[in-house]
């Protein structure tokens, strides 16, 4: 972010899918900091590096271009990804596979996307980069201890992003705080919560997800928030559903040899590709709906004796029933505890904020919807017992969640909400200098 707010906007994160995003001082995007040389502005880049398996070890591309370079070879080389959950545990943090480090990784991919990023502005500004001071937002999980804070800042001063740490051209706030951020200045419904009340961002992610409890505080006269706890959980969010998809694929063709045949594998990777269309329309009523996915012909399934009941005219049909209970149901109740853990302690919430690439999912929201009218039944009925039946006990109320909202471009909120935290931030700074 400038200073002078005169230029690009910059905001960095290592996430599984996130980035950098830049924007003006409109929170209009200046432009994609997604895939390189990709065309959809509101893609996200994949945490993914690809290096070589011989003795130097050397770093060959990053994000969806190292996944595109990996998938036409393999040979010599090793695809490096998932670098977040590697920081939430503390033992897994020296030597990853091929001898490669975690600093080094991570080094190197903030180097090669912020590479990417001045070369981006330069492009769009008539300064070049290196003469335009720029204000960097980085954020960051709330679980993250202060040392693997601290290690991921020693990172980006390795990469040459700033040149010490504490940075004066730097800011750093939890993902949580930048989504709070964002809904607190672009959500209609954050308008209607009043001072004192509690609301909740949850942070459905690739690989984690996140809720986090915050209070309503207008006591200053502007409208503040204050974060009042959180919970995370790893392995869960829209990568998990990729996972699980793939788990109920392999059962449908089981018995074909993937490996019989130098297509086949390639034919199957094809045919996973097809989930995400699937992933991204399904909602509350596709439980009774059947989807079809096209079988590439060199799966080769006829092979497959006897001849499999899913098989329809070249098209597999899978059961929305089926994926809700085998893929979608088993990673939505996970979330669905994380936020029953907080209402545990936080009872009453006047909203839900949904963020975060699965908290963009349609079938999410409604089944977090449905949460919520329950808990408001049960709420209704415990109010109403006079014998204790309903009241904190069996059967009782586990809070009351008022409403449920997906943010607009749920999948972008962290970024734009650090963008609007690091532009006051960036003012903040230039007033103290003057």
């Amino acid at each position: 972010m400038l200073s002078s707010g005169k230029g690009p906007s910059l905001c960095l994160g290592v996430g599984e899918k996130r980035a950098g995003a830049p924007f003006d001082s409109d929170l209009n995007f200046l432009l994609s900091m997604c895939r390189p040389r990709h065309l959809n502005a509101y893609a996200k880049v994949p945490t993914v590096s690809l290096y070589k398996t011989n003795e130097n070890k050397a770093f060959v591309d990053w994000g969806s271009s190292a996944l595109a370079s990996y998938k036409r070879s393999k040979a010599d080389r090793a695809l490096i990804r998932d670098y977040k959950l590697l920081l939430f545990d503390q033992g897994a943090r020296g030597k990853l596979d091929h001898g490669l480090h975690l600093t080094d990784v991570l080094t190197q991919y903030l180097r090669s996307i912020h590479r990417h990023l001045m070369d981006e502005v330069n492009k769009s500004q008539v300064l070049a980069a290196e003469s335009i001071p720029i204000h960097y937002c980085i954020t960051v999980p709330q679980s993250w201890t202060l040392p693997t804070r601290e290690l991921i800042l020693r990172c980006y001063v390795e990469a040459g992003i700033i040149l010490t740490t504490p940075a004066l051209n730097m800011t750093v706030i939890t993902e949580a705080e930048a989504a709070a951020t964002y809904c607190r200045e672009k959500c209609e419904e954050f308008e209607s919560l009043k001072d004192g009340e509690i609301f909740m961002i949850c942070d459905a992610g690739g690989l984690t997800s996140n809720v986090t409890v915050f209070r309503v505080d207008d006591g200053l006269g502007v409208r503040q928030f204050v974060r009042m706890s959180s919970s995370h959980v790893e392995n869960c969010g829209s990568v998990l559903l990729d996972r699980r998809f793939r788990e109920l694929i392999l059962s449908k063709i089981q018995g074909l040899d993937l490996e019989a045949k130098p297509n086949r594998q390639k034919a199957f990777e094809t045919l996973l590709e097809g989930f995400r269309e699937i992933k991204s329309q399904f909602d509350g009523n596709s439980r009774d709906e059947v989807k079809h996915l096209s079988v590439p012909m060199g799966l080769d399934v006829k092979d497959l004796e006897p001849a499999p009941v899913w098989l329809e005219d070249e098209y597999m049909a899978l059961r929305g029933q089926e994926l809700c209970e085998v893929v979608f149901d088993p990673v939505i109740e996970r979330v669905q505890e994380l936020i029953y853990t907080q209402l545990a302690v936080h009872p009453v919430c006047a909203g839900l904020f949904m963020v975060g690439g699965f908290g963009a999912n349609k079938y999410l929201l409604h089944k977090l919807q449905m949460m919520a009218d329950k808990s408001q039944l049960e709420s209704k009925r415990s109010s109403t017992a006079t014998n204790g039946e309903f009241a904190n006990g069996a059967g009782g109320s586990r809070g009351v969640i008022e409403k449920v909202i997906m943010v607009q471009k749920a999948e972008l909120a962290v970024a734009r909400g650090a963008v609007i935290y690091g532009l006051k931030s960036a003012s903040q700074h230039t007033k103290a200098f003057l």
